[in-house]
């Protein structure tokens, strides 16, 4: 690590292996070693030795992934990479080159001097409600029609309403629980104990109506396993016939096709459901700081954020309101 002849981006991969990757989920290394392997070793700053590196180098590297994406990769179509990626891969260039600082590989962080990269908070595409009702009416036969109530009617993420567990659905109060998750590591599903952060540990209330549902599953699928001598080997909600985890992408496809053969717009996708749940309680007139807690959002400024448009209109509406009391 102190050889100052070492290529910023071999660097750079030490560092991570070293610094980072014991502190992070599996999830969180996957995507930190695509930025460092796919795009920053490659390129011309990951090519340089890392005393030679300038400001320049790295601000031309990054305004390059933000216009015409990572050129190195030839069947790549000549897209830019949006802000948000473009954004993490700059944050941890600048965490690397700090050690490097640190180390005394390096005077100074020469990467710390670029452009912030303004994060755009694109609107969010939401359900509306005949959309919504249209959608689960034509899943009714499809046997994660529930899944699909539950993603509509918690703000659940596809990872959390997946990792369910039994033990994790309290039929005395009428909550389920919220503690893992499901997600995809090298294509494959895999049970994670810790979800995305730590306000997504949670307990959400359901109805009467969800609940009763959920009770009837129970029973459909001890009986199913019973008779066909299976086993629910993780005890989830939502499993495989033969009682395996069932994959997240799976789910993702089919709700898009069934997007598609319905005429429903493009733009609506699985996490759609998560945007439709919290816009609906805005209109709903719930407290932002409810509707962060039910949703998992890690602070109440992501919501602020992401749903501007829907809480502008509210806004609107209650100073007209405000104004049309003060006339009468």
């Amino acid at each position: 690590m102190k050889n100052k002849n070492i290529t910023f981006g071999n660097y750079m991969y030490n560092w991570y292996m070293i610094y980072k990757y014991p502190k992070h989920e599996i999830t969180t290394r996957n995507v930190c070693l695509t930025y460092i392997n796919i795009h920053v070793k490659p390129s011309n700053i990951g090519r340089k030795f890392i005393q030679n590196l300038s400001t320049r180098d790295v601000q031309e590297f990054l305004s390059n992934l933000l216009q015409y994406g990572n050129k190195s990769i030839l069947r790549m179509k000549k897209k830019g990479l949006s802000n948000w990626t473009v954004n993490k891969i700059r944050s941890l260039i600048i965490a690397c080159l700090n050690q490097a600082v640190r180390e005394n590989i390096v005077k100074e962080n020469v990467a710390s001097y670029t452009e912030n990269i303004r994060i755009i908070n694109v609107s969010k595409n939401v359900f509306t409600k005949e959309q919504q009702v249209l959608f689960l009416n034509n899943s009714k036969n499809y046997r994660y029609h529930l899944a699909y109530e539950l993603l509509f009617f918690t703000g659940t993420r596809r990872s959390e309403i997946l990792g369910l567990s039994w033990d994790k659905v309290n039929f005395h109060n009428n909550t389920i629980f919220i503690s893992q998750v499901l997600v995809v590591i090298n294509n494959k599903p895999k049970l994670k104990a810790i979800p995305k952060n730590k306000s997504s540990i949670r307990v959400i209330p359901l109805p009467q109506e969800l609940m009763n549902k959920l009770l009837i599953l129970k029973k459909e699928q001890e009986e199913y396993f019973s008779k066909h001598k299976y086993t629910n080997m993780y005890n989830l909600v939502f499993c495989t016939k033969k009682g395996d985890v069932y994959n997240p992408n799976n789910l993702l496809q089919n709700m898009k096709k069934r997007l598609k053969r319905l005429g429903l717009p493009k733009d609506l996708h699985i996490h759609s459901t998560r945007h439709t749940f919290a816009t609906n309680l805005i209109h709903n007139k719930v407290a932002i700081v409810d509707i962060q807690k039910l949703g998992g959002w890690a602070n109440p400024d992501i919501l602020l954020n992401l749903y501007a448009h829907t809480l502008q209109e509210s806004q609107i509406k209650a100073i007209d309101e405000l104004y049309a009391n003060f006339k009468k």
